[in-house]
Order: structure tokens, then sequence, then C-alpha cells
């Protein structure tokens, strides 16, 4: 018995339903995984006494969020520069040891 056209789009579109699900279920999975490795650093900055950087960081950035964006826009910027400066101290300490 012949198959009708319409059986084989209908099996077609499931097909695809599923590996569409099945792509979804495994980018939950990652984000899952991901923000669950924030949590653990987040919890062993707070058990290393680092715990008034977490606080401040939060209240810097509710002040931020808030009256100064034009100001968080520059914080990137700041962040980038500051790993800058310690990478070439980094380099130039290597580069010349000191006696």
């Amino acid at each position: 018995m012949p198959e009708r056209p319409g059986l084989n789009e209908l099996a077609e579109r499931k097909r695809l339903l599923i590996l569409q699900a099945d792509l979804h279920r495994s980018l939950a999975a990652a984000s899952s995984r991901s923000l669950h490795a924030r949590f653990s650093s987040a919890q062993e900055a707070l058990h290393s006494n680092h715990w008034w950087l977490l606080g401040g960081t939060a209240t810097l950035g509710l002040l931020l969020g808030g009256k100064w964006r034009g100001l968080a826009r520059w914080v990137p910027t700041g962040i980038a520069l500051w790993r800058f400066v310690h990478r070439l101290r980094a380099e130039g300490s290597q580069t010349h040891p000191t006696p």
C-alpha cells in the first residue's frame, strides 16, 4: 500500500521537532552546568573571606544600573585596561627577575 505524500511531510516534521527538542535539552543542560560552576566559584569566594568583594560588586552593579548608566558603559573598558596592565607587569617581572 503506497504512503500518502502528506504522511511523509508529517513524519519529517516530527523528526525535525524531535531533533530541535534534543538541541534545546542539551542547551539547557549546558546552561545549568555553567550556572552551577559560577555558583560554586562564588561559594568558594565566600569561604575564602572575599565575601566583601562579592557584596561590593553587587552594590556597585545596583548603583550603576540605576543612575549612572553612562559610567556603566566604561566599566568593561576599565576592566580590560586593568587586566592589560597586570599582564604587562607580569611579563616585565619574568623578563627582568629581581636578584
